[in-house]
């Protein structure tokens, strides 16, 4: 795979939840660029309301491999560079093309399978907040 010049191969940008991993302070091993806190009534899984606080991260492959041990069960993280998404849940990981949406369907039905809501599967590769806003 070629990387569009200055873009290292090693690096990854990714969202993560504090909410869901067993030790959040995990997160300040990274390299966080933007943090958004939702509002009060998004839901868990188990359909519990709380607020969620989301943190963009650069991370090298070894950092995105480490956090998988730390997801709670029914959550999930997602990493992308230039060409690649990964998406890691605590049983099972992911790696598909960022710009073809049929190579995510085994990722998706994952997390429909661990009762993830279809649109938190959106696995955004921008600064956005899907739809959490």
């Amino acid at each position: 795979m070629n990387e569009p010049r200055g873009v290292c191969m090693n690096q990854w940008k990714g969202v993560v939840i504090a909410e869901s991993l067993h030790d959040p302070t995990k997160i300040n091993l990274l390299q966080v660029y933007r943090t958004f806190i939702t509002h009060d009534g998004v839901l868990t899984p188990g359909d519990v309301p709380m607020r969620w606080h989301l943190y963009w991260v650069r991370a090298s492959r070894d950092d995105v491999a480490a956090l998988r041990d730390e997801l709670k069960h029914g959550w999930y993280i997602h990493f992308w560079n230039a060409q690649k998404i990964i998406v890691l849940y605590n049983d099972a990981d992911f790696e598909m093309d960022r710009f073809d949406r049929s190579t995510w369907k085994a990722a998706t039905d994952h997390g429909l399978a661990m009762g993830i809501p279809i649109e938190q599967l959106d696995f955004p590769t921008d600064d956005s907040t899907g739809t959490l806003e």
